[in-house]
């Protein structure tokens, strides 16, 4: 039990780690004057692909875990683990929908009367 702990602790720190590193890195650029903020757009489609991948992923985790020959005990792990995935892939889906509409303009403020 201990060692699954300490790897989610070692996990955590290293992306704690990476990521300081990054906004040093992103800190260092703008002093420099080299930092483009146009760089790091994301794409709506990246966020479509991503929930694609995550809904798949959870709906395949519920339906292995209604498969026969399953251990009961595995059972409700799979089921919570394959609702998770699936609710983080309709997240990024309806993510997906939300900012496809704002870039083609289809929410634009009404203006004041």
């Amino acid at each position: 039990m201990t060692d699954w702990v300490l790897i989610m602790i070692a996990a955590v720190a290293c992306y704690a780690f990476v990521t300081y590193l990054e906004h040093k890195k992103k800190l260092d650029l703008i002093d420099r004057g080299l930092w483009k903020p146009e760089e790091k757009q994301e794409r709506p489609e990246h966020k479509l692909i991503t929930g694609l991948l995550f809904f798949l992923l959870g709906v395949a985790l519920l339906v292995g875990s209604c498969l026969p020959g399953v251990e009961p005990g595995l059972v409700g792990g799979l089921r919570i683990s394959g609702l998770l995935t699936t609710a983080a892939g309709v997240a990024l889906l309806i993510a997906h929908s939300i900012t496809s509409k704002k870039s083609l303009g289809l929410f634009r403020p009404k203006a004041p009367p």
